[in-house]
């Protein structure tokens, strides 16, 4: 059966931010961090949508335009290179280590410098030129409660792997002798799939320390091992690899209400309003 889709929702009205984003893919925490923020600033009462194409979840507030950037506050993901939708305000929203899947590794000074992850503070500093603090920090949960659950009554069935950014190190380091998994990648169609196969899952084996993969392992009830550049297979919540990702200690009872909590959006709002004049509605 093919799956119903229900009619993108287009605005023709310049929004008051305009968020670049590739394809909507489940399969990018990057891709959901952007559309999320769309959601969540409509949410809040500021006009926002996404200069992009894809299937975002259903309920969430992402109307796509396509007209010229005019006066919106443009945000990119760091990935993007320059500047392609000619914008006069641009915020550069940094989720990983700069140029490190793309893009540049120097921003000019009137772009406004934002991370997702406050550990990449340092690191953006050096590409913005300039000193960065927590309030350039935008982060919010990303984990699907619909979706991302425990289940003890489930049997675990299988390990799975998972590749992602860790190539260079799958390549270096295969699994150990004896352990039979399924790559995460060939069965998780779709966020549903993604934890159905989490909760049947005793061990997930992961070549990437930095994805949230890692998280809704951990929520879904199964055992996490990353390997570090010593060939260690180890839990990522207890080590310290530099590319470690930030594990809360109260991840498994505060994911849910962090996945729908847009109170974050005031601070950006605010930080925003000391370069740009910004409107809601």
């Amino acid at each position: 059966m093919r799956p119903h889709f229900l009619p993108l929702i287009r605005t023709q009205r310049p929004p008051t931010f305009l968020i670049w984003a590739p394809r909507y893919t489940h399969r990018s925490s990057g891709v959901r961090a952007l559309f999320r923020l769309c959601h969540h600033l409509n949410a809040h009462g500021f006009s926002a949508a996404i200069k992009g194409s894809g299937q975002p979840p259903k309920g969430w507030q992402t109307p796509f335009y396509e007209g010229a950037a005019s006066q919106s506050v443009v945000i990119y993901p760091e990935v993007v290179m320059g500047n392609p939708l000619k914008a006069q305000k641009i915020i550069r929203w940094v989720m990983n280590d700069p140029g490190l899947l793309g893009g540049d590794t120097v921003y000019p000074l009137e772009e406004m410098v934002f991370v997702y992850d406050a550990q990449k503070l340092p690191i953006a500093s050096i590409a913005a030129g300039e000193t960065l603090g927590p309030e350039r920090v935008i982060w919010f949960g990303l984990i699907d409660p619909e979706a991302i659950y425990p289940d003890p009554s489930i049997p675990k069935t299988h390990s799975l792997s998972f590749t992602h950014k860790g190539q260079a190190l799958q390549k270096k380091f295969p699994l150990p002798t004896g352990i039979h998994t399924i790559p995460l990648e060939t069965v998780a169609k779709n966020m549903k799939g993604l934890g159905d196969n989490l909760r049947r899952c005793k061990t997930l084996y992961s070549y990437d320390h930095y994805s949230n993969v890692l998280r809704e392992a951990v929520i879904s009830g199964c055992e996490v091992l990353v390997v570090s550049q010593d060939r260690d297979w180890h839990d990522p919540r207890t080590c310290d690899c530099a590319l470690n990702i930030r594990w809360d200690s109260d991840l498994i009872e505060s994911y849910a209400e962090r996945f729908h909590d847009h109170r974050f959006v005031e601070a950006f709002i605010d930080e925003v309003q000391k370069r740009w004049s910004v409107r809601s509605g």
